[in-house]
């Protein structure tokens, strides 16, 4: 019985021994599946991070006439390319408008106005005779929208219809991850637009009612100071505007306020007319004047178009500053 109980230890610890190649092959085969399976993910990752160049995108207009979307991600699905492709395609048969529609995952710089500007242009969306163009630039990991216009559509599809375009048909579906949906819904906004619907005609509207607004406030002041300018340049005695400044004199000064006389003399008939200003004295104590500033408009021109393609090529358009962009 001792013996027994002796080698019973020594059975238990070789059945352990007898199962260890077995469980070190299936370790062995789970590490080089993870190590494939990294590889894979990183090959995935390397190729949907490829950040374009303008000069990369490829032009599917080239190889057939028929052909607006440029889908090098598979962004798109093939039935939402399909779709838009036919939409834009009768757009420009009717010599409505010629449209391009890009999707990317990644492109160089974060500036996507600028990108989709030299993209079109060196394409050369639009009539060359009547820039009708219009170019759509989605960049998905920027989560960014662009429409880039010429200057023969802007009168049809202006600025705030774009943007309304943009934040009502497209977004709430980019939202979700669903970019066949809102890019099918925003292209067909904007052909129902250009082939004559009054859709978002109260944007345009209102857009109006703002540089309406704008004309006025900057319009009134303008025109005041120009009828000063007139009108104090105008002799009281003869009514000619041949008024010569002969001297000017501070005649009062206070802390804070300083009156100049001006002594004029009319080059037609000898008048002598004098006039006071009252200007304000900066004492130091606090900060008087504006600013300057400017809202940058236009800009640059097209680089022409690829007419003599084997399949087609758009018509030579160029752009300017018109357009929406939105993110999400």
């Amino acid at each position: 019985m001792e013996r027994k109980r002796r080698r019973a230890p020594e059975n238990a610890a070789e059945e352990p021994k007898m199962l260890r190649p077995d469980r070190n092959r299936t370790v062995l085969r789970l590490r080089r599946l993870a190590c494939l399976a990294a590889l894979l993910l990183g090959a995935v990752c390397a190729v949907s991070a490829h950040a374009y160049r303008v000069g990369e995108v490829p032009n599917v207009q080239l190889a057939d006439a028929r052909r607006y979307v440029s889908n090098p991600d598979g962004i798109l699905s093939e039935g939402t390319v399909a779709r838009i492709d036919r939409i834009c395609d009768s757009l420009r048969r009717a010599g409505t408008a010629e449209v391009a529609v890009v999707a990317l995952r990644e492109i160089e710089g974060e500036d996507v106005f600028d990108f989709a500007h030299e993209l079109f242009s060196t394409w050369g969306v639009g009539r060359a005779d009547g820039n009708n163009g219009l170019g759509i630039l989605l960049v998905e990991g920027l989560h960014e929208i662009r429409f880039v216009t010429g200057d023969g559509l802007e009168g049809v599809l202006p600025d705030a219809v774009c943007k309304r375009i943009q934040t009502v048909e497209m977004l709430p579906a980019f939202r979700l991850g669903d970019y066949d949906a809102g890019m099918t819904a925003g292209v067909e906004a904007v052909a129902l637009r250009l082939s004559g619907a009054d859709v978002y005609a109260d944007d345009e509207e209102a857009a109006d009612e703002v540089w309406w607004i704008l004309g006025w406030a900057v319009g009134v002041p303008l025109l005041f100071v120009g009828l000063l300018w007139y009108f104090l340049g105008r002799c009281p005695r003869c009514h000619r505007r041949r008024l010569r400044l002969e001297k000017q004199e501070v005649i009062r000064r206070t802390a804070t306020f300083r009156t100049t006389e001006y002594t004029y003399v009319c080059r037609a008939c000898g008048a002598v007319v004098r006039r006071k200003k009252t200007d304000y004295i900066d004492t130091g104590n606090g900060t008087r004047g504006g600013g300057r500033g400017g809202m940058w408009l236009g800009g640059t021109g097209g680089l022409g178009g690829f007419g003599g393609g084997s399949g087609g090529g758009f018509g030579g358009g160029h752009f300017g500053g018109g357009g929406a962009g939105s993110r999400w």
